[in-house]
C-alpha cells in the first residue's frame, strides 16, 4: 500500500475482541419492543400451524397458553387477560374467545380466529367504547358456495337449509343476500331445538334443488348430518357440506379454509396495529384462501358433468 492511499485512511481505534463478540451477538438477537399473548382452546395442529405463521408476519414477541392452563402457576389464561400491561391478544377457537369477552375489562385489541359466528359470542359486548375486537370467522362466504353450486349443476334455483336464529340468524340473512345476487332463492326453515331438524328437512321435498348445511350447532348434528346425505341422495338433491370429511361421506361439495394462511391473515392485520393502524369496535374479517373439496362419484349418482375448470379449481377430489 503507498504512503498516500495509506495517510489518507482514517484512524481505526482497536477493539478489543471480546467486545466484538459482545456486538455481534446482539446485532444477531431482535430485541422485539411489543408483547403479544396466543391463547389457544386446545392443542392441535391446524392452532399450532396458524400461530407460527402468525408469528412470521409480526415483529413482536408472541407468547402461547393454553386456556386451561394451571391456574395455581400464576399463568393461567384468564389471569394473563387481565393484565391490562399487554399490548396484544391472539385467540384461538371459540373457548378462548369466550374467555376474554368474559375477562377483558380494559381496551387491550383482541384478535380472533377459529371461531363460527363469533357474532353470537360477542353480543354482550358489541357497541361497547372500550371494545377493540377484530379476527377471521371460520364462516365460509355464502356467495363463494352458492356460486359454485350453480356451476356444478346450473339448473338450481331453490337451495334450501335449516338454521337457528340465535346461533346462525346474521349467516342467514347475508346467505338470503347472497342467492338474491345469483338470481336464486334461499328457502330457509327455522327450528328451535336439534329434534325438530329431520322434519324440516323432509318437508323440503320437492321445494328445493339443493341443500346448504348452515354451521349451526342446532342443525348439525350426527343424526340429522346422516338424514342430510340420505335425503340428498334419494331425491337427487346435491347437498353443500360444511367440510371435506362430508364431501367424503356423499356431499358433493364443500369449501375449507387454509388454517396457516388464517394464521398468517390475522398476523397482517396485528402488524398493522402494532404499525399503529387502530383497532376500532367489533369487525370480522373472512378467510381468504378457501378450499374446495368436490365428490365426483356423487356427481354422476346425481346425473351431473362437473365442467373440467372447476374440477381442476379443486383442491380434493373423490372419486
Amino acid at each position: 500500500m503507498n504512503s498516500l492511499f495509506r495517510h489518507s485512511l482514517p484512524y481505526l481505534t482497536p477493539v478489543p475482541f471480546f467486545a466484538l463478540l459482545i456486538v455481534l451477538s446482539f446485532a444477531k438477537e431482535k430485541v422485539h419492543a411489543q408483547s403479544i399473548t396466543a391463547i389457544k382452546s386446545v392443542d392441535i395442529v391446524p392452532y399450532n400451524k396458524a400461530i407460527n405463521a402468525f408469528k412470521s408476519c409480526v415483529d413482536a414477541s408472541v407468547d402461547e397458553i393454553l386456556i386451561d392452563y394451571d391456574e395455581e402457576s400464576g399463568h393461567n389464561a384468564a389471569v394473563l387477560v387481565s393484565n391490562e400491561n399487554l399490548h396484544l391478544i391472539f385467540t384461538l377457537g371459540s373457548d378462548a374467545l369466550t374467555l376474554v369477552k368474559d375477562k377483558l375489562t380494559h381496551s387491550t385489541p383482541v384478535i380472533f380466529t377459529f371461531v363460527l359466528n363469533p357474532e353470537t359470542i360477542m353480543e354482550n359486548k358489541k357497541g361497547e367504547a372500550d371494545l377493540n375486537i377484530t379476527g377471521i370467522s371460520m364462516n365460509i362466504p355464502p356467495y363463494e358456495q352458492f356460486k359454485t353450486m350453480l356451476q356444478a349443476a346450473p339448473k338450481t334455483k331453490n337451495i334450501g337449509t335449516i338454521y337457528n336464529s340465535s346461533k346462525t340468524g346474521t349467516l342467514i340473512k347475508e346467505a338470503e343476500k347472497a342467492a338474491k345476487k345469483l338470481g336464486i332463492n334461499l328457502v330457509s326453515t327455522e327450528i328451535r331445538h336439534k329434534s325438530e331438524a329431520i322434519n324440516a328437512i323432509t318437508d323440503m321435498k320437492g321445494k328445493i334443488d339443493a341443500f346448504w348445511m348452515a354451521p349451526d350447532t342446532t342443525a348439525i348434528t350426527h343424526e340429522s348430518t346422516e338424514y342430510m346425505l340420505l335425503f340428498s341422495l334419494r331425491n337427487n338433491i346435491p347437498l353443500i357440506g360444511i367440510s371435506g370429511k362430508y364431501v367424503k361421506n356423499g356431499a358433493l361439495m364443500a369449501y375449507t379454509f387454509d388454517s396457516e394462511d388464517v394464521g398468517r391473515q390475522a398476523g397482517e392485520i396485528a402488524q398493522q396495529f402494532l404499525d399503529g393502524k387502530p383497532i376500532k369496535g367489533f369487525t370480522t374479517h373472512n378467510p381468504r384462501k378457501l378450499k374446495l373439496a368436490l365428490n365426483l362419484k356423487v356427481a354422476k349418482k346425481l346425473g351431473l358433468k362437473i365442467p373440467e375448470d372447476l374440477i381442476d379449481r379443486a383442491d380434493k377430489i373423490y372419486r
